[in-house]
């Protein structure tokens, strides 16, 4: 599953139609450097384990259909659930019919299944979002 934050640009239709009715040029740059900024933002906020997670953003900015976009973009399997939080959980062997196997207390267990607690919410992509968009004039929209 991947993290998406889309950045929204609230222009006056005046301003719109005047920057899009030369080349997308100047629009186009603008998108780019606030994506950039978001990215470099959330990077730097990004939580580290294995930095496997920080080394997988990508920004993603083109024009589509007439319209301007940019994406800063995490695609680990794992990226949603680190930045939204887990709720509680149970976690079952990958096999069917395997086992859990952990250390607890300096012995070994062995066990069909662990009731995990959840996880808090690391939203640093979000932070890096509103820390870098926001004065940039872009509005957080959450989806």
């Amino acid at each position: 599953m991947a993290l998406v934050v889309r950045p929204r640009v609230d222009l006056f239709a005046g301003e719109m139609r005047r920057m899009l009715t030369g080349p997308v040029g100047p629009v186009l740059r603008f998108v780019r450097s606030a994506a950039r900024q978001v990215r470099t933002r959330a990077v730097l906020k990004c939580p580290v384990d294995t930095g496997r997670l920080r080394a997988a953003h990508r920004e993603e900015v083109g024009v589509r259909a007439g319209q301007v976009y940019g994406f800063v973009i995490n695609d680990v399997e794992y990226a949603a659930a680190v930045h939204d939080g887990t709720g509680p959980h149970q976690i079952r062997p990958r096999r069917p019919g395997g086992v859990l196997r952990f250390e607890k207390g300096g012995e070994v267990v062995f066990t069909s299944y662990v009731n995990h607690p959840g996880t808090r919410a690391q939203p640093w992509l979000r932070e890096a979002m509103e820390e870098a968009a926001v004065p940039a004039g872009f509005r957080v929209v959450r989806s």
